[in-house]
């Protein structure tokens, strides 16, 4: 993960690799990222499920630990994406001091409302804003504060309604803040949540999911992070078959249930089979 810069450097490009995908060029601290994900994945700890045991425990939970992993990894490509452009001034993990103006005008109005209004960000401060990414487009004299979801699901209401009052107050003071940081006045200010797959559940405006994001920025940013979660796609699925053999070879050692053990019926079609398999089949009889 990249952290806030004060003095964002205009003359960097990243070194590109030839493409990994077919598609486009990522750069190789973004494919170094994405197999920390993967290598992270598979040496995370994890709990032994009961039911699983300790193979399939430890399939099922990298997994579960590359698909969380994968959020930053959109986000580490939509960086990559945007400073390879010179127009972007790009910075990610930004922390802003939250002020009691700000908080008390968006209790008392609203996350929604806004609009154009800016606030100083010097005065007395209550919290501080943990945001993903601070994107300047020098080209259309725009800054953005962004939060970056992976929105496979809905985030619950609590932490949606904090990160959606934290956006507001962050937009009324990010004209004071880059001014005082940068030394930059822009002519807009705006904030937005990144819901790449489109189901957190935050407000339609404040929304902008995958296929919004070339019309966002004004470049195409996508097929960045395309080509990035699918190096991560073939970076985790290359783990598998390996993780799944061990898996095979440790289950054909576990008792199975007993033969005279009661079996509960389900359903779907294959507890139908199941139950056609166990009718007791009786040979006929020869013919007298």
């Amino acid at each position: 993960m990249h952290h806030a810069v004060s003095t964002p450097d205009l003359s960097f490009i990243p070194t590109v690799l030839p493409p990994q995908t077919g598609r486009v060029a990522l750069p190789t601290d973004l494919i170094a990222r994405i197999e920390q994900a993967v290598s992270g994945a598979g040496s995370a700890e994890f709990a032994v499920d009961p039911l699983l045991g300790p193979s399939l425990s430890a399939v099922t939970s990298f997994l579960t630990s590359v698909v969380k992993r994968s959020g930053a990894v959109i986000e580490d490509a939509l960086y990559a994406a945007l400073v390879r452009n010179r127009r972007f001034l790009v910075m990610q993990q930004v922390r802003i001091p939250i002020t009691k103006a700000a908080e008390m005008y968006v209790q008392e109005n609203g996350p929604s409302r806004v609009g154009e209004l800016a606030l100083a960000s010097d005065g007395a401060t209550v919290r501080v804003g943990h945001f993903d990414m601070i994107v300047i487009d020098q080209q259309r004299s725009v800054a953005m504060v962004i939060e970056i979801k992976r929105g496979s699901g809905i985030t619950e209401s609590k932490k949606r309604r904090q990160t959606e009052r934290d956006l507001a107050c962050a937009r009324l003071q990010l004209a004071s803040y880059l001014r005082t940081l940068l030394g930059v006045k822009l002519k807009h200010y705006r904030c937005h949540v990144i819901d790449f797959y489109g189901r957190s559940g935050f407000r339609d405006e404040l929304t902008v999911t995958r296929d919004g994001l070339d019309n966002l920025f004004g470049v195409a940013v996508t097929p960045t992070i395309d080509a990035a979660l699918a190096a991560l796609e073939a970076r985790m699925i290359a783990r598998v078959p390996p993780m799944l053999q061990i898996a095979q070879e440790r289950l054909s050692d576990r008792p199975g249930p007993s033969d005279d053990a009661p079996r509960r019926t389900g359903r779907g079609p294959l507890a139908a089979m199941t139950r056609r398999r166990a009718v007791p089949q009786f040979a006929a009889s020869p013919p007298a």
